[in-house]
């Protein structure tokens, strides 16, 4: 980098350290076993799908317990994790037997480590990418969304992990879900779109589901409450479906692994 460059981002309050903080290659880092495991062999009418923030990956240990116990978040088809590593990734792959493809996002300031969106499955994935979401600055830490393609049985699946920004506008929300939902091919019957949606407010979430609607989506974890409880509790967390009907859904009550409860739905075809 010239000292040119460094001049110009010290006048713009942007340091340097900040500024490599973004991986802004949608090609890398990446991390990725996408077809490892034999899929199962019964036929699937359902699946399962759970979403699951887990606070700067710092408790997987917690987590793995967590999910490999509660009958609701045990075995599920699809994992959509946040806040993640790449070590927390592989260990959950690993210990509770799912394929994998992770992007971080960044190398975050809090613990000089990777963060980001992690798509887990019981079942064959490809066509993954990496979508880097709008309005973000270089002295920011962007988000993105992480899709791929998940093949359950003859049904092919379009599934995308976000997380969204704490401090973006709820209009600005609604046109990065339209980014994403844009990216799900035409021919595409079945998609899930699930994360941490950072939705604070009543406003938040109305765009958020405006958005959803707009492409035909339904909101599978409606109404759970509250799944974030530092400071006033609220639901920040989301799993959206379109192709499906919602057959389940819940959340799980321990906040020992993250300041996040995970969140899960069963779906029919």
């Amino acid at each position: 980098m010239s000292l040119f460059v460094i001049y110009i981002l010290a006048l713009s309050g942007c340091s340097v350290k900040n500024y490599l903080f973004n991986y802004t290659k949608t090609d890398r880092p990446r991390y990725a076993q996408l077809a490892t495991l034999k899929p199962p062999t019964e036929i699937k009418k359902t699946i399962k799908v759970v979403s699951y923030n887990i606070k700067f990956s710092k408790k997987i240990t917690q987590a793995i317990k967590l999910l490999e116990s509660e009958p609701n978040l045990k075995d599920a088809d699809i994992l959509l994790l946040q806040e993640m590593d790449e070590v927390g990734v592989k260990r959950i792959a690993k210990e509770l037997k799912y394929n994998y493809v992770y992007y971080p996002a960044v190398l975050h300031q809090h613990n000089d480590k990777d963060f980001g969106n992690a798509i887990l499955s019981k079942w064959k994935m490809s066509d993954d990418e990496k979508i880097i979401l709008p309005h973000f600055k270089l002295n920011q830490k962007q988000r993105i969304a992480v899709g791929a393609t998940v093949y359950v049985n003859d049904k092919k699946i379009r599934v995308f992990c976000v997380h969204l920004g704490v401090f973006v506008k709820p209009s600005d929300r609604k046109q990065r879900i339209d980014l994403v939902v844009k990216n799900i091919p035409e021919d595409i019957k079945y998609a899930i779109v699930g994360g941490d949606f950072n939705s604070f407010t009543k406003k938040d979430r109305a765009e958020i589901n405006t958005a959803f609607k707009k492409y035909d989506f339904q909101e599978s974890t409606a109404n759970l409450g509250w799944t974030f409880a530092l400071g006033r509790k609220t639901q920040l967390d989301h799993i959206y479906t379109k192709g499906f009907n919602t057959v389940a859904k819940g959340k799980v009550i321990n906040l020992r692994p993250s300041d996040h409860l995970p969140v899960w739905t069963e779906v029919k075809f």
